[in-house]
């Protein structure tokens, strides 16, 4: 099993528990909830299914364009009765 930490001339780095790969244990890297860093590393949580899901409705809400009638097209449609 690998350490979860390692030092190196760059500092402490975590090993990510999805990928395996060491990177640097900061917020660039890793969410952390009350000061303690959150696995997997941030690339990793990004392609996890549900997070990919939320994320497509989340583009799918933005694109849903919802008509909304104002007073000039009442009046136009009025007039073609």
């Amino acid at each position: 099993m690998a350490a979860k930490t390692i030092h190196t001339e760059l500092g402490k780095e975590r090993c990510c528990t999805k990928c395996g790969d060491y990177w640097p244990e900061d917020s660039e890297f890793f969410y952390s909830s009350r000061g303690v860093i959150q696995q997997p590393c941030k690339a990793c949580y990004a392609e996890l299914p549900s997070r990919k899901e939320r994320k497509a409705n989340e583009v799918k809400a933005q694109k849903l364009i919802i008509p909304v009638p104002c007073a000039g097209n009442i009046s136009l449609r009025a007039h073609l009765v």
